[in-house]
């Protein structure tokens, strides 16, 4: 997709990459002047600020008929990486990414070569996100990502410099994963926690993080408003002689990218589980901002009384709140699509459930459909996609069984991908995922799932739903065939003179622009198959 605004910004920089093969590494190795064209053509998790996961196919250039023709052009692997988390910025003739240890890259579009690193000290966790913005009579540039430390960046996204650092909240185990949007100057980035998991131990004092949604000042950075997604400040709920109080309520972290409703002056966000007694109204739900005061309009809730953490499941569960909840998040963005004039919220949950809402009626439930079993690692996880013009919902299921996070819900899992009418919830297809899964006596392969957890990349024809197995698996967009595959789990030569090897497609799945497939391999959370090649695939002339 592009924009209408173009930036150019020209530096000299010394392209730091070394590679085996000597003519990339002539081209790489000598300080160059380089021009950085900072026109967006991928930016942020939801592609654009509605979260349509949607890409056309004049701005894609891959087809039906030239899928065959995608090859490899080069694999960067991202250092000390099992699990790459952050999704690129893509410009004409940059690509910028991040990995585990916190390294911000940009590198070029063409060859892979380095032009310049920033060190964030902590793992990139959001996508890299690019806005323009004025300060005092100019336009300047901006690109920001949040980490696993709960801190929010800003970079000079054509030199890699700082220009500001902010800590997202006070909380000791603050994470910001969900991706900001930007409108009309100012940035909107939810906040996370990890405290979830550290309620397994029954030493910590659980729990009082409340996730928020925080709107930044571009220019420095600084807190505009803050909005607590549980109104209510914890409080002592349950006094201990030996372990720790108990406290509550906490938790309902946002986890992704907010939907913007330009029209209604909105944002729409999705809230998880609470972390510890009492449960609230406002976890597992979809809830309503005003972009202006950050005041909550409305929230609607899909599942009640989901108050859970990691102790739980563990023999130690001292702070399993007396819920003992299932923890059904809504991991994935919102959706905001118009059909015919008539504006529709979607969401997905990892129940497996999927709602439409009335955003003029306070999110009234328009009608739900529910194609997975769900469950901790289950239903929706990342993102659907849409083609609006179509009036089309694509929803992937991940469905995979969990070993260490309890009991799986009843019913078979359903591992697959569908397709819904947007404005009636009929299902127009469903097509189960390949399963590559078993070997010849049905035992399921180490750390393969067929599972389709990563979010959805959408054109007019083709929907590409990367699995849990490794595979970039792509779909016919009309019928639901599955029509081309490309296996990550292998080892690549990389353009930095390492080895990058893929495994389990996971997060923010594929990135499409011009005859080009942009793509992190490996994800070994939850025993996955890990790796750490960030993958450039591109159709080759016939």
């Amino acid at each position: 997709m592009f924009y209408s605004v173009f930036h150019r910004a020209i530096i000299t920089i010394s392209c730091t990459v070394w590679i085996s093969a000597s003519a990339l590494a002539e081209q790489c190795s000598p300080a160059i002047a380089s021009v950085i064209d900072l026109t967006p053509s991928i930016n942020g998790w939801g592609v654009n600020k509605r979260n349509h996961r949607f890409i056309g196919e004049a701005d894609a250039e891959i087809t039906k008929d030239s899928l065959a023709r995608l090859q490899v052009k080069w694999v960067f692997a991202l250092p000390d990486t099992e699990s790459p988390h952050t999704q690129p910025f893509i410009t004409p003739d940059t690509v910028f990414i991040g990995d585990e240890p916190g390294i911000i890259y940009a590198l070029d579009r063409e060859t892979g070569c380095e032009k310049w690193r920033f060190d964030a000290d902590s793992t990139a966790r959001t996508a890299l996100r690019f806005l323009t913005y004025e300060e005092n009579g100019e336009q300047r540039n901006l690109m920001t990502f949040g980490t696993a430390a709960g801190e929010v960046f800003g970079l000079d996204p054509a030199t890699g410099q700082q220009r500001w650092r902010i800590t997202a909240d006070p909380h000791s185990k603050t994470m910001v994963s969900g991706s900001s949007i930007d409108h009309n100057g100012v940035i909107y980035q939810p906040v996370s926690s990890w405290e979830a998991a550290w309620a397994v131990n029954p030493f910590y004092a659980c729990c009082n993080f409340r996730s928020s949604v925080i709107a930044l000042n571009p220019a420095n950075g600084e807190l505009i408003w803050r909005t607590y997604m549980i109104q209510e400040e914890p409080r002592l709920i349950k006094k201990r002689l030996i372990l720790p109080n108990h406290y509550g309520p906490s938790g309902a972290p946002v986890w992704s990218q907010p939907a913007l409703d330009a029209k209604r002056n909105r944002l729409y966000v999705g809230t998880g589980e609470n972390y510890s007694s009492p449960a609230t109204d406002t976890s597992d739900a979809i809830v309503a901002l005003d972009l202006t005061t950050g005041e909550m309009i409305w929230h609607q809730q899909f599942t009640v009384g989901d108050a859970w953490n990691v102790a739980c499941v563990s023999p130690l569960d001292a702070n399993c709140p007396t819920e003992r909840g299932v923890d059904l998040d809504f991991g994935a963005p919102p959706i905001l699509v118009t059909i015919d004039g008539r504006d529709i919220i979607l969401a997905g949950q990892k129940s497996g459930a999927i709602f439409a809402l009335d955003p003029e009626q306070d999110g009234k439930l328009l009608w739900q459909q529910k194609p997975g079993t769900g469950g901790k690692l289950g239903g929706v996880h990342f993102s659907m996609g849409v083609d609006e013009a179509q009036g089309v919902l694509y929803v992937p299921i991940s469905d995979r069984p969990v070993e260490v996070f309890g009991q799986n819900p009843e019913g078979k899992p359903n591992p697959s991908l569908h397709a819904y009418d947007i404005v009636s919830g009929k299902n127009l297809w469903s097509t189960a995922a390949p399963n590559v899964c078993l070997n010849s006596e049905g035992e399921r392969l180490e750390g393969c799932y067929p599972g389709l957890s990563a979010a959805v990349t959408v054109t007019e024809n083709l929907v590409f739903a990367p699995s849990l197995d490794g595979h970039i698996r792509v779909f016919d967009a009309h019928s639901g065939e599955h029509i081309w595959a490309f296996d990550t789990r292998d080892e690549f030569a990389a353009v930095n003179a390492r080895t990058a090897s893929g495994g389990s497609v996971d997060l923010g799945g594929a990135y499409l622009d011009n005859g080009q497939l942009f793509i992190n391999a490996g994800y070994s959370v939850f025993g996955q198959a890990g790796g750490n090649a960030f993958m450039v695939m591109e159709v080759v002339a016939p």
